[in-house]
């Protein structure tokens, strides 16, 4: 006897509950199941079983990351499966496969379906690597798209456990003119709760509010007083160099937007040199609209 989940069992008249688990790969799921076997033929990682189709772990584990997957998301898996399966058997069972709305629908989807995994195994062959010359051109011939709408800031941070110290990490700075090497003088490893040198903040977006105030009355090389970030840990930041609204940044700065967009052009090109063979290949025939 095939067990189903009789504590969460809830059909709520056809209507699915996806909250938990997102459509697409229930539908993923339905796709690639295949026929069962007799009951005392199961393999061993079945989860369900309804009628002629099955659900096993290993399809499971193919569509969704299986680091995410515990036993209450499993059994909400299989319950809502099973209800998909409950419905799609006794919609075929009445012939509602045959409705021209049900079969152009099925079929485009399937086909959607081919056509992505297909080109997403194509895009593979395309070159991810980007020189430091490409971006470097690129940022040359398109300095025009990277001047700034809000003020940017170059910094250092560290992030310590000793009030004391985080004071006195000012002097030295000055002295010893480093701000890594400050750290590594002014405090134990214990002392050091993280630590993150050459980063960018944008404007009040991704910093304290303390620290927000502070940072525009900062010259390069200047350091802040400790902010205070509760739970016994104080902040120091060093300002390396700001970029004003308006201002066109460094080329450090939009060094992975650069990147990103080379990639995209290079995924774009192989797209259209790819329908462009398999169009001249194909016999493609468009009845003209009137």
């Amino acid at each position: 006897m095939i067990k189903i989940f009789k504590s969460q069992w809830n059909l709520r008249l056809g209507i699915f509950d996806f909250r938990r688990f997102h459509w697409e790969s229930l539908f993923l799921i339905y796709l690639i199941l295949f026929p069962s076997c007799s009951e005392e033929n199961l393999p061993e990682d079945y989860l369900a079983v309804v009628n002629d189709r099955m659900l096993t772990k290993r399809t499971v584990n193919f569509l969704v990351d299986s680091l995410y997957l515990n036993e209450a998301s499993i059994e909400q898996i299989i319950q809502s499966w099973i209800e998909m399966e409950l419905l799609t058997q006794a919609a075929l069972s009445e012939g509602f496969e045959a409705k021209d709305e049900y079969a152009v629908r099925s079929d485009l989807n399937s086909r959607r379906l081919l056509a992505t995994q297909y080109l997403k195994e194509k895009l593979k062959e395309v070159n991810l690597t980007v020189s430091k010359e490409e971006i470097e051109d690129y940022f040359f011939k398109h300095k025009n798209e990277f001047v700034l709408n809000y003020d940017v800031y170059k910094v250092n941070q560290v992030i310590v456990k000793n009030l004391s110290k985080a004071i006195d990490l000012r002097n030295t700075t000055l002295a010893q003119l480093d701000f890594s090497k400050s750290i590594k003088v002014t405090f134990r490893p214990e002392e050091i709760v993280g630590e993150r040198y050459g980063i960018y903040l944008k404007e009040f977006d991704e910093m304290p509010y303390e620290l927000a105030n502070v940072i525009q009355t900062l010259l390069p090389g200047e350091i802040t007083y400790p902010i205070d970030l509760g739970n016994g840990e104080y902040l120091v930041t060093q300002l390396i160099s700001k970029y004003n609204k308006g201002d066109e940044p460094a080329i450090e700065f939009v060094k992975e937007l650069i990147e990103e967009r080379i990639i995209f052009e290079r995924q774009r090109k192989y797209y259209q040199d790819l329908i462009t063979k398999l169009a001249q290949e194909a016999d493609i025939k468009i009845r003209e609209l009137k």
